[in-house]
């Protein structure tokens, strides 16, 4: 169970009211009802009385005293830790331009020590940069727990990796394609295409993501098209001739210039469903720094965003 589960039953115990817990919180007055029910629901047991006026039952006074001495532990625990992390150094933090997503994550971590390090896509191969003493203690990826060889690979790394979001992708193609003038792409449409992928180190990784998103089984026989792209701004004037490019429309560069083009089509549901692959960042479990597994916990208890 989250901390902030806990929290939340504490502030209701004190104001036992759904609306004035809500306000404090500020949470809606269905959105704190509806925590309370799912802790029930995972504790097996009733915690509020609704039927005399929202107070606690048996069961939920005796879990309270449970609840404040836990938030209490936790809390000196932090403060403890926050004081021997001070010693140790900040955690270097890869990124690769725009990272909206880790931006709203790390403005929620607190007492925790952390600086940037930009490296382009290229510089390395995927996970590369955890590699020993490494470039960076923690990377963004995409997630690819749904294969079997990559999994196993950064198993035997000892890299773990933590979900920060679902990331929203988009599929471009020239308006010239075909495809452009499906205005409800299909799945089925895409059989044989070719895929534009823009990284050379990264390709082999990219193809099994892009594959995974595109064809779920692998029956529709996509093709792929390496061409490492040097620039951002050479998505202002690319050809994609008949390939369709996958991108991240808050994360990848090419995203504004290909919302801008007026030769480019967008398409962002496939299959009439939002295109989603889940947004992950990866660290290995050995990192010697407390401030690094500080951070990782921190980020744990605030993700998915």
């Amino acid at each position: 169970m989250r901390i902030e589960a806990l929290r939340e039953f504490v502030v209701f115990a004190k104001c036992q009211n759904f609306s004035a817990a809500a306000r404090e919180l500020h949470l809606s007055q269905p959105v704190m009802s509806t925590h309370i029910m799912n802790m029930e629901k995972e504790l097996g047991f009733v915690l509020v009385d609704r039927k005399r006026g929202a107070t606690l039952t048996e069961a939920g006074q005796e879990f309270l005293i449970g609840a404040q001495a836990t938030l209490s532990a936790y809390e000196r625990t932090v403060k403890a830790c926050r004081g021997l992390a001070k010693g140790h150094p900040p955690v270097r933090i890869r990124t690769t331009g725009r990272m909206p997503f880790l931006e709203r994550a790390l403005s929620r971590v607190h007492d925790v020590p952390f600086e940037m390090v930009e490296l382009p896509v290229d510089s390395t191969a995927p996970l590369e940069e955890l590699e020993g003493s490494g470039a960076v203690d923690v990377c963004n990826c995409y997630d690819f727990g749904f294969d079997p060889v990559m999994s196993r690979r950064a198993s035997d790394r000892g890299i773990r990796l933590i979900k920060m979001c679902e990331a929203s992708l988009c599929i471009a193609m020239m308006s010239e394609n075909p495809l452009a003038r499906r205005s409800d792409l299909r799945r089925e449409d895409l059989h044989g295409a070719t895929v534009l992928v823009t990284s050379s180190k990264w390709f082999d990784f990219l193809k099994v993501q892009i594959g995974h998103v595109l064809e779920r089984d692998g029956s529709l026989g996509l093709e792929y098209w390496m061409n490492p792209i040097g620039s951002p701004l050479a998505y202002r004037f690319i050809d994609l001739g008949g390939a369709v490019c996958l991108f991240d429309r808050e994360c990848d560069d090419c995203a504004s210039f290909f919302f801008e083009r007026d030769d480019v089509v967008v398409r962002e549901t496939l299959d009439g469903e939002p295109i989603l692959l889940d947004q992950m960042a990866a660290y290995r479990e050995d990192n010697p720094n407390p401030n690094v597994h500080a951070l990782v916990a921190a980020l744990e208890e605030i993700c998915p965003l």
